[in-house]
Protein backbone atom coordinates (compact mmCIF):
# COMPACT_ATOMS: atom_id res chain seq x y z
CA UNK A 1 0.00 0.00 0.00
CA UNK A 2 1.52 3.42 -1.19
CA UNK A 3 0.35 5.61 1.74
CA UNK A 4 2.53 8.30 3.56
CA UNK A 5 -0.66 8.62 5.95
CA UNK A 6 -4.28 7.85 7.04
CA UNK A 7 -6.06 10.89 5.23
CA UNK A 8 -8.02 9.41 2.33
CA UNK A 9 -5.80 11.85 0.09
CA UNK A 10 -2.20 10.29 1.23
CA UNK A 11 -2.24 7.21 -0.93
CA UNK A 12 -1.23 7.17 -4.49
CA UNK A 13 -3.78 5.39 -5.91
CA UNK A 14 -6.02 8.52 -4.24
CA UNK A 15 -3.20 10.81 -5.65
CA UNK A 16 -3.12 9.29 -9.13
CA UNK A 17 -6.79 9.49 -8.98
CA UNK A 18 -6.80 12.92 -8.38
CA UNK A 19 -5.41 14.22 -11.20
CA UNK A 20 -7.64 12.73 -13.59
CA UNK A 21 -10.36 14.00 -11.77
CA UNK A 22 -8.73 17.78 -12.19
CA UNK A 23 -9.09 17.50 -15.56
CA UNK A 24 -12.33 16.15 -15.92
CA UNK A 25 -15.57 17.51 -17.02
CA UNK A 26 -19.05 17.09 -14.68
CA UNK A 27 -18.89 14.75 -11.82
CA UNK A 28 -19.26 11.44 -14.11
CA UNK A 29 -15.39 10.87 -13.25
CA UNK A 30 -16.08 11.87 -9.13
CA UNK A 31 -19.14 9.29 -9.00
CA UNK A 32 -17.84 6.43 -10.77
CA UNK A 33 -15.57 4.68 -7.66
CA UNK A 34 -18.28 5.02 -5.69
CA UNK A 35 -20.73 3.02 -8.21
CA UNK A 36 -17.50 0.38 -8.47
CA UNK A 37 -17.67 -0.15 -4.44
CA UNK A 38 -21.54 -0.13 -4.38
CA UNK A 39 -22.05 -2.37 -7.40
CA UNK A 40 -19.10 -5.32 -6.67
CA UNK A 41 -20.40 -8.57 -6.35
CA UNK A 42 -17.32 -9.72 -4.55
CA UNK A 43 -13.91 -8.46 -2.39
CA UNK A 44 -13.33 -5.02 -3.01
CA UNK A 45 -9.55 -4.35 -4.26
CA UNK A 46 -7.76 -1.26 -1.94
CA UNK A 47 -7.25 0.96 -5.42
CA UNK A 48 -10.85 1.58 -5.75
CA UNK A 49 -11.55 1.92 -2.03
CA UNK A 50 -8.69 4.21 -2.07
CA UNK A 51 -10.36 6.58 -4.86
CA UNK A 52 -14.37 6.04 -3.53
CA UNK A 53 -13.21 7.49 -0.10
CA UNK A 54 -11.25 10.42 -1.64
CA UNK A 55 -14.39 10.82 -3.80
CA UNK A 56 -16.44 10.51 -0.40
CA UNK A 57 -14.51 13.48 1.20
CA UNK A 58 -14.93 16.00 -1.74
CA UNK A 59 -18.54 15.01 -1.96
CA UNK A 60 -18.55 15.68 1.78
CA UNK A 61 -16.53 19.19 1.14
CA UNK A 62 -18.27 20.30 -1.57
CA UNK A 63 -22.11 19.30 -0.05
CA UNK A 64 -20.78 21.40 3.50
CA UNK A 65 -19.78 24.12 1.36
CA UNK A 66 -16.24 24.02 2.95
CA UNK A 67 -14.06 22.77 0.49
CA UNK A 68 -10.59 24.31 2.31
CA UNK A 69 -9.74 20.98 3.64
CA UNK A 70 -9.38 19.02 -0.36
CA UNK A 71 -6.63 19.76 -2.37
CA UNK A 72 -5.82 22.53 -4.06
CA UNK A 73 -6.39 21.19 -7.85
CA UNK A 74 -9.84 19.76 -6.41
CA UNK A 75 -10.79 23.19 -4.70
CA UNK A 76 -9.95 24.73 -8.41
CA UNK A 77 -11.85 22.17 -10.01
CA UNK A 78 -14.88 22.74 -7.68
CA UNK A 79 -14.44 26.78 -8.23
CA UNK A 80 -13.96 26.70 -11.80
CA UNK A 81 -14.38 23.57 -14.03
CA UNK A 82 -16.73 23.71 -16.72
CA UNK A 83 -18.73 20.72 -17.06
CA UNK A 84 -20.09 19.36 -19.91
CA UNK A 85 -22.79 22.29 -20.94
CA UNK A 86 -20.22 24.87 -19.74
CA UNK A 87 -21.30 24.34 -16.09
CA UNK A 88 -19.61 23.79 -12.94
CA UNK A 89 -19.72 20.29 -11.19
CA UNK A 90 -22.62 20.11 -9.49
CA UNK A 91 -22.55 17.83 -6.95
CA UNK A 92 -26.10 17.44 -5.20
CA UNK A 93 -27.49 15.55 -1.79
CA UNK A 94 -28.15 12.25 -3.23
CA UNK A 95 -24.24 11.84 -4.13
CA UNK A 96 -24.16 12.22 -0.19
CA UNK A 97 -26.23 8.97 0.44
CA UNK A 98 -24.09 7.81 -2.50
CA UNK A 99 -21.19 8.26 -1.01
CA UNK A 100 -22.19 7.42 2.61
CA UNK A 101 -22.72 3.61 1.17
CA UNK A 102 -19.69 3.19 -0.67
CA UNK A 103 -17.97 4.24 2.61
CA UNK A 104 -19.58 1.75 4.77
CA UNK A 105 -19.08 -0.94 2.78
CA UNK A 106 -15.64 -0.19 2.44
CA UNK A 107 -15.25 0.11 6.18
CA UNK A 108 -17.35 -3.12 6.89
CA UNK A 109 -15.32 -5.79 4.31
CA UNK A 110 -12.45 -4.50 1.59
CA UNK A 111 -9.05 -5.19 1.20
CA UNK A 112 -7.83 -1.45 2.09
CA UNK A 113 -9.32 -2.33 5.29
CA UNK A 114 -7.54 -5.64 5.96
CA UNK A 115 -4.26 -3.59 4.90
CA UNK A 116 -5.05 -1.00 7.41
CA UNK A 117 -5.99 -3.88 10.17
CA UNK A 118 -2.56 -4.90 9.44
CA UNK A 119 -0.92 -2.04 10.50
CA UNK A 120 -0.64 0.18 14.05
CA UNK A 121 -2.78 2.90 12.18
CA UNK A 122 -5.73 0.77 11.94
CA UNK A 123 -7.60 2.68 14.92
CA UNK A 124 -6.87 6.31 13.29
CA UNK A 125 -7.39 5.14 9.98
CA UNK A 126 -11.10 3.54 11.44
CA UNK A 127 -11.97 6.83 13.34
CA UNK A 128 -11.37 8.80 10.06
CA UNK A 129 -13.84 7.01 8.21
CA UNK A 130 -16.37 7.32 11.48
CA UNK A 131 -16.04 10.84 10.61
CA UNK A 132 -16.53 10.80 7.29
CA UNK A 133 -19.47 8.71 7.80
CA UNK A 134 -20.60 11.45 10.44
CA UNK A 135 -19.79 13.90 8.47
CA UNK A 136 -21.83 12.64 4.99
CA UNK A 137 -24.97 12.29 7.24
CA UNK A 138 -25.36 15.99 8.09
CA UNK A 139 -25.21 16.72 4.55
CA UNK A 140 -27.17 13.95 2.68
CA UNK A 141 -30.42 13.92 4.06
Amino acid sequence: MGAWGTGNFDNDDAADWLCVVAESRGVGVLLSPLAVVINEPVYLEAPECSQALAASEIIAQALARDTRPLPEAIQQWLARKPGLFGKRPRIEVQHGAVAMKAVQRIIADSELKALWQDTEEYPQWNALQQGLLERLAKVAY
